[in-house]
């Protein structure tokens, strides 16, 4: 998670994050879903991450601007299991 939310003791998913469990589930294939199409619906919430519940919004948001089914889109990311982490992620 966001190393600045646990910091503060509260659980946020910045959109690094959500860009990896997005790949690892193959959701964000950069054909029908891009980095900039989650960029941009990420920052409508103009805050460097999301609660639980703004994410959720933020997903919805994602599938109904890109033709995505939402129940599907939360099953690939359920299933996927954790992104595969390379030096550049690790700090």
């Amino acid at each position: 998670m966001d190393p600045v939310s646990s910091s503060q003791n509260v659980d946020l998913i910045p959109l690094s994050q959500s860009d990896r469990w997005l790949i690892s589930a193959r959701i964000l294939d950069m054909i029908t879903l891009t980095t900039t199409d989650t960029g941009l619906a990420f920052f409508k919430f103009r805050k460097r991450a999301l609660s639980y519940d703004e994410y959720l919004t933020y997903l919805n948001d994602l599938a109904n601007n890109y033709n995505l089914d939402l129940e599907t889109m939360k099953q690939k990311m359920q299933t996927c299991g954790r992104p595969k982490q390379t030096a550049s992620t690790i700090m």
